[in-house]
């Protein structure tokens, strides 16, 4: 008899008593921790990601808060646990669970894991409180201070008060130190929602402020996203209806349990085919701007809503918003003051990709807070201070992060080219991008100076052997292993290079990319990027096979990514997960289309990666002289920028999809050109653009 058959037969009931399940097995550290409210809410909402880190058997621990989706007793409670390892189960061909009972800052808790696959999964069992939290004891009346405390619904019973709710939440990450924290939504900023779901991701905002961790935070949209275009391609989609499946059979009994239902719930369809999330971002530093005024420190410790001319700049570092005198604390009463950067929740604060900044301080218990859960960086009329803030009328205000600008002459540099024909490479070797071009009479790089500027520049190639590629197809890595960057670029018999191992003397690196399998976009979409992980770049790009990958030699048989991206769309080769393979974005009718390498093996045409709100989906420019991909937070995922009228915006890559466009830099209007590049040598890329008269610089941080 499977083990998972026993442990099915104790949890609903079958002749096993209370104390069947004895001690569980303590909880070990896990890439992922995944916080959601019901048991089926990280099977509809934030697949294919937890899927694929199951499988991969990098370390997962999932905790469910609530004991199901509605129906109240410890049976219907336990059969869904059944259900979650029967999925998972049958996604990693395990079924050896060992369960038993652990304790989380003085509470118990019921642990199921397969060590095997590295997979756990949490029942805290507090009663599902219903979608609009009008059960008794609700998350919602908990948070609300309507009750002070709800006792849980299981064979070993515990009682949450909400700080002790906080506290266990923050011990599992204590003792699982993830690098990925996964929850649902923090606010009803896309809609309405289950109140359990936002309840639950405004808890693991605060339980992330009271633990050490300083984990990646992902934030995944629920109910409201029936209203958004489907943006999974059947295969992957398939893999993840299994799961869904072999739960339901468990949980509603459509079919046995060890089985997969023929069908799933209608209604869960709509939700399994779309993924959406919001990030959170690790780091950022600048201008605080609202409605063009700035978040000001004075003098006497206060804050104000003044003139950007001379702005405060902050730094979001580990958590806290600090300036050049102090730290930004809320107050009980919700004012703010700058002073001593010293630990506590009141001085953490979380900026997600949507522009809002959250503080990690519990609010007060208070009647009637809905669908705001959370404390708020606000504009109010008397002055910024931290309000409660969700959806309806209390929608979260933006605040875009504008880091200082430094600015270069143009006829300072000696660089007149522009467009896709720039790029930013660290030619020199001094750990700093410099600003490279393809001259009508060479090839020249401005060295930049790490902070943002650049020297007058130089030729690097020869008159006796120049660098004579059309200067759009300029790309630069490090093509020949050796840790320095190098330059390459197509010409009608393929591709030349001009490497630093060889004094960037210029040679034939490939006949591929040659005029006879060019298209209109060939030249534009060429990149110097890691294809097989073996640290040196192949050249990838458009041709008439689709996006294809060559390393150096006479090969004409390069290896196809993928043959789906329209001839006459803009392609972007970039790692977009941080494998060391190369991945691939490109535009079409319905937004930005992606396809990454770990999941070739069920499909390669583009997957729907944009971001939508309210069925409309963040389209990307078809133009390359003013997008780009590049990693700007430092996570080894490519991220997709652009110009938007007076910002740099970026769309971070959350491994399976973009967030939605964050503020990266302010930019004064009229740039005609985006390059992005690590300047100051923190892994992180930076970004320039072209004003005309002189070049704009802003860093990651």
């Amino acid at each position: 008899m499977r083990r998972l058959v026993a442990v099915a037969l104790c949890l609903v009931g079958a002749a096993c008593g209370d104390n069947m399940l004895g001690d569980g097995e303590a909880l070990v550290a896990s890439r992922d921790l995944v916080v959601v409210a019901h048991q089926d809410d990280d099977l509809l909402f934030m697949q294919p990601d937890v899927l694929e880190a199951v499988q991969h058997g990098v370390g997962v621990t999932t905790v469910y808060v609530t004991a199901g989706n509605g129906t109240h007793g410890v049976d219907a409670a336990n059969k869904r646990y059944v259900g979650l390892m029967e999925a998972y189960g049958s996604a990693v061909h395990d079924m050896n669970w060992s369960c038993g009972y652990i304790e989380l800052a003085h509470h118990v808790a019921q642990h199921c894991r397969l060590v095997a696959a590295n997979l756990s999964l949490v029942f805290l069992a507090y009663p599902d409180g219903g979608r609009e939290g009008q059960v008794d004891d609700s998350l919602l009346h908990l948070w609300e201070g309507t009750i002070t405390y709800a006792t849980t619904v299981a064979d070993r019973t515990a009682s949450y008060d909400r700080p002790g709710l906080i506290a266990t939440i923050a011990e599992v990450m204590r003792q699982t130190q993830p690098r990925v924290v996964r929850t649902l939504e923090v606010a009803s900023n896309h809609g309405h929602d289950h109140s359990d779901h936002m309840v639950v991701g405004a808890l693991v905002v605060l339980a992330l402020a009271q633990s050490p961790n300083h984990a990646e935070l992902v934030s995944y949209r629920g109910y409201d996203i029936a209203g958004e275009p489907a943006n999974k391609v059947k295969p992957i989609l398939d893999a993840s209806r299994d799961l869904v499946a072999r739960y339901e059979a468990c949980a509603n009994d459509c079919a046995a349990c060890g089985e997969a239902c023929s069908a799933i719930d209608p209604t869960h369809e709509i939700w399994l085919s779309r993924r959406y999330a919001v990030g959170f971002r690790p780091s950022a530093r600048g201008a605080l701007q609202h409605d063009g005024q700035c978040l000001n420190a004075l003098p006497n410790g206060r804050v104000e809503l003044g003139d950007c001319t001379a702005p405060s700049i902050w730094m979001f570092d580990g958590g806290q918003l600090a300036t050049s005198t102090g730290c930004l604390d809320v107050q009980p009463s919700g004012d703010l003051a700058v002073d001593a950067c010293t630990a506590g929740a009141s001085r953490r604060f979380v900026a997600d990709d949507e522009d809002h900044v959250w503080s990690s301080l519990p609010p007060p218990p208070q009647p009637g807070m809905d669908f705001a859960h959370l404390l708020c960086l606000s504009p109010a009329d008397d002055g910024p201070r931290a309000a409660l803030c969700g959806g309806g009328s209390a929608m979260a205000p933006t605040w875009r992060i504008a880091p200082p600008l430094v600015t270069t002459t143009r006829a300072n540099l000696g660089i007149a080219a522009t467009g896709r024909a720039v790029r930013l490479g660290d030619l020199d070797g001094d750990g700093h991008a410099d600003l490279c071009a393809v001259e009508p009479d060479g090839f020249y790089c401005a060295p930049g100076d790490g902070l943002g500027g650049f020297g007058p520049a130089h030729r690097i190639d020869t008159e006796l052997r120049p660098f004579s590629i059309d200067p759009e197809s300029l790309t630069l890595g490090d093509v020949d292993g050796d840790a320095r960057v190098d330059a390459c670029g197509r010409d009608q018999a393929g591709v030349l290079c001009t490497m630093s191992s060889q004094g960037f003397a210029v040679a034939r690196f490939t006949p591929t990319f040659a005029d006879a399998e060019a298209r209109k976009g060939t030249s534009a979409s060429l990149a110097a990027i890691d294809a097989n992980g073996d640290g040196i770049a192949d050249i990838c790009g458009l041709a008439a096979e689709g996006v294809i990958c060559t390393p150096a030699g006479t090969t004409l048989q390069p290896n196809v990514r993928s043959a789906w991206p329209d001839p006459a769309a803009i392609v972007w080769p970039t790692d977009l997960d941080g494998d060391h393979h190369a991945d691939w974005c490109s535009t079409s009718p319905t937004g930005p289309a992606c396809g990454v390498d770990a999941e070739s093996a069920l499909s390669r045409d583009g997957v729907a990666w944009g971001f939508a709100f309210q069925g409309a989906v963040e389209d990307v420019p078809a133009d390359p002289a003013i997008t780009g991909t590049a990693d700007i937070d430092g996570d080894g995922d490519s991220d997709l920028c652009m110009i938007d009228n007076d910002r740099i915006a970026c769309a971070r890559s959350q491994g399976r999809g973009f967030g939605p466009r964050t503020t990266f830099a302010v930019i004064p209007p009229g740039a005609t050109a985006l390059w992005l590049g690590d300047l100051d040598g923190d892994g992180r890329a930076d970004a320039c653009v072209d004003l005309g008269a002189t070049i704009s610089c802003a860093l990651a941080r």
